[in-house]
């Protein structure tokens, strides 16, 4: 590898050299701001006595046998300048600036810009990736109406064609100005791997998205041809399925293949360990990358298949159900290897649906189901393997099943649970995307005829809203109405589901009587929402109409999300088991039969044991953390021996004697100082269990 300090155009200048933006390098996506930025600094330069002006590095390779440059890092500031050379060449040509030098255009044009001895029809010397391209092509050789105007490259060409023609400068001052420009020209040698040059330059990760670092992780190593062919085939296409942002696409795909959810900021790192832990031939990696692209797609668009599957997973796209796309994507492409029919993916997505909706209903945190979906399909699967080969179990059986067992955080939501929860429910206190999911399926139910209340409700008009029929501040009239027990009426139904409402009618109207706000204009009698079928049979709005509303309303919720039931039995009885992670769960009485870190099992016969078992692990694989809660006295580790600590290696000591609620405390402070995510550690407990803490 050379490099030296050279001007820019020092870099542009030479015949038969191009610059090659490789199919690897995301698109031209400098901001105005950048551009802007710029040509303030060029303004400031040519008004200075300064003789060069940094701007940065660019790193290219050259490839055999020509002086082509392909570019791994400074595209967006070569392709910058190049724009800003190109307006100029065309307001000189147009008149909008004067030049000094009658030969100066030409040169630009033939020096800088283009390569008329090239042997390629395209005699550009700027290669950008394809769309860019295009828009490049088009300012250079066509006229304003064929410029592509939705373009990054357009857009910034524009911009600086309007500050060249008001900047009071001639086409040969801001010539000289841009030669000031001085740039670091690193040139890679054959032996250079310019992957690692690559990550070294960003590793930052402020300049590219994770998927861009992806990208040029899977082509750069490959011949042009081979980039030209994997790029075409398979990667474009994945950005296009996903709107051109793959990064949470990767995550998820990853997810389907590991089990477990990375952090998005590291999804490169994480795809590039797994791609070389599976040793995974590239164009096979991103064959399946673009096959699981598709059904994300379909998923996103829910176009899955016929129109009563794709209104139920549209109904379930409410509920931001991007958390569930791994388990959506696993499971779709299942169904369609294997041959579910319609009914049985509709009644794996109504399975999904009430799991979801009870939860809500009982208040239970969404972040949980992160890690449900996560593994969901792959739980399911290991069941149905497991079973014997002559039983018929079903995916919807065994889903259930699995469904069923979840406890803590993941429950599935009882029965008497949903009942005693939906009475006293606070709707306003839902997400405002499970709240329209809940009164639009509880509106619709499931009839044809439909009302499309998510739209209707965002709608910048305002065609319906979430109406209190109680209103939220009591007139002196409701309060005589409610009776003497108004206040507690109030307070207990208000925000539930009992005296919550759509209507079409302005809200400032709100605080009227209820025979008003049921009989005007647009109010509850001539409300064609299911919702006001009883509302608008009532002569007044006390407790005993809410109390029937509710008993009404809580037969619609538990006949659209009833609870499901499975035949299903594995052969095997299976241990109980709880990730560090599960926040909810009661870890005090549970008898520990063994952990699982890093997928790895380990037999133990005691929380103490296990405490120092798995500290060990860590000493191992994160030494100079456990240093240093020992030196400072953090998570109860020390540098202090005590009869009621035990030696982790001369020096370190961590408190074993201790309570089964303080060692899963202890194990929370050491993963969260070793930055090791709590899912790593998973333990299982025997089945006779018993009170009490065990040390």
């Amino acid at each position: 590898m050379k490099g030296d300090a050279q001007p820019l155009i020092k870099f542009f200048d030479g015949s038969d050299k191009r610059f090659i933006i490789p199919l690897y390098q995301r698109n031209y996506d400098w901001e105005e701001s950048n551009c802007k930025q710029l040509f303030q600094d060029l303004i400031k330069l040519h008004h200075s006595d300064r003789k060069s002006h940094f701007f940065g590095s660019i790193v290219s390779s050259i490839q055999s046998g020509t002086e082509d440059r392909f570019i791994i890092d400074g595209q967006q500031r070569i392709t910058t300048v190049s724009l800003l050379l190109i307006a100029m060449v065309n307001a000189k040509k147009e008149g909008l600036i004067e030049a000094t030098d009658a030969k100066l255009v030409e040169k630009i044009f033939k020096r800088y810009l283009v390569d008329e001895y090239q042997e390629d029809e395209r005699k550009v010397k700027l290669k950008p990736i394809k769309k860019d391209m295009q828009a490049f092509d088009a300012l250079l050789y066509k006229p304003k109406s064929q410029y592509i105007n939705e373009s990054n490259v357009t857009r910034n060409y524009n911009f600086f064609y309007d500050e060249i023609t008001r900047a009071n400068l001639t086409l040969d001052e801001l010539f000289e100005t841009i030669k000031k420009l001085e740039v670091i020209n690193i040139r890679l040698d054959e032996d250079d791997d310019p992957q690692l040059i690559f990550e070294s330059l960003n590793s930052t990760g402020l300049d590219l998205s994770e998927a861009d670092k992806i990208r040029n992780y899977l082509l750069m190593s490959l011949t042009p041809a081979e980039q030209e062919d994997l790029y075409t085939r398979f990667w474009n296409p994945i950005e296009e399925f996903t709107n051109y942002d793959p990064s949470p696409f990767v995550r998820d795909y990853l997810t389907i293949k590991q089990g477990k959810i990375g952090r998005i900021d590291k999804i490169y790192f994480i795809f590039k360990n797994y791609a070389e832990t599976e040793n995974i031939d590239r164009a096979k990696l991103l064959e399946d990358m673009f096959h699981y692209a598709k059904i994300y797609n379909q998923i996103d668009k829910a176009n899955i298949g016929s129109d009563k599957l794709n209104r139920k997973l549209n109904q379930l796209r409410t509920l931001d159900s991007t958390i569930a796309y791994p388990f959506f994507m696993a499971f779709f492409d299942y169904a369609s290897l294997t041959g579910l029919t319609e009914t049985e993916i509709y009644q794996v997505l109504d399975i999904i649906e009430a799991y979801w909706a009870r939860r809500i209903i009982c208040n239970l945190l969404s972040n949980a189901l992160n890690k449900v979906f996560a593994t969901l399909h792959r739980d399911v699967l290991n069941y149905m393997n497991k079973s014997s080969k002559d039983s018929n179990n079903s995916y919807i059986d065994v889903l259930t099943y699995v469904l069923l067992k979840k406890g803590g955080s993941s429950a599935f939501p009882s029965n008497e649970e949903v009942k005693s929860e939906f009475k006293t429910r606070q709707v306003y206190k839902m997400p405002a995307n499970a709240r329209m999911f809940i009164l639009e399926r509880m509106e619709n139910q499931d009839n044809n005829e439909r009302h499309d209340v998510v739209k209707e409700l965002t709608d910048k008009n305002k065609i319906i809203t979430i109406e209190h029929i109680m209103p939220q501040t009591l007139s002196d009239k409701w309060k005589a109405a409610l009776g003497n027990d108004w206040e507690r009426i109030h307070e207990q139904y208000l925000h539930t589901m009992a005296n919550l409402t759509l209507t079409g009618y302005n809200s400032q109207y709100s605080n009227l009587t209820f025979i008003e706000k049921r009989d005007m204009e647009k109010g509850f009698k001539d409300s064609a929402y299911r919702l006001n079928n009883y509302v608008r049979s009532c002569e007044q709005w006390t407790e005993t109409e809410l109390k029937t509303r509710q008993k009404e309303l809580l037969g619609v919720f538990m006949r659209l999300w009833p609870m499901p039931t499975t035949s299903f039995e594995p052969l095997n009885r299976e241990a109980e088991s709880a990730s560090l992670d599960d926040e909810d769960y009661e870890f005090t009485g549970k008898k520990i039969q063994a952990y699982i870190l890093h997928g790895v099992r380990y037999s133990v016969n005691t929380w103490k044991e296990m405490l120092i078992q798995v500290c060990g692990h860590i000493l191992i694989e994160k030494r100079s953390t456990i240093e240093w809660l020992c030196a400072n006295e953090k998570c109860s580790f020390s540098t202090t021996p005590e009869d009621w600590k035990r030696e982790l290696a001369p020096g370190m000591y961590v408190w074993t004697d201790n309570s089964t609620a303080t060692k899963i405390n202890i194990l929370h402070g050491m993963f969260e100082q070793c930055n090791i995510p709590a899912s790593e550690l998973v333990f299982e407990f025997r089945s006779d269990q018993e009170d009490g803490n065990e040390s």
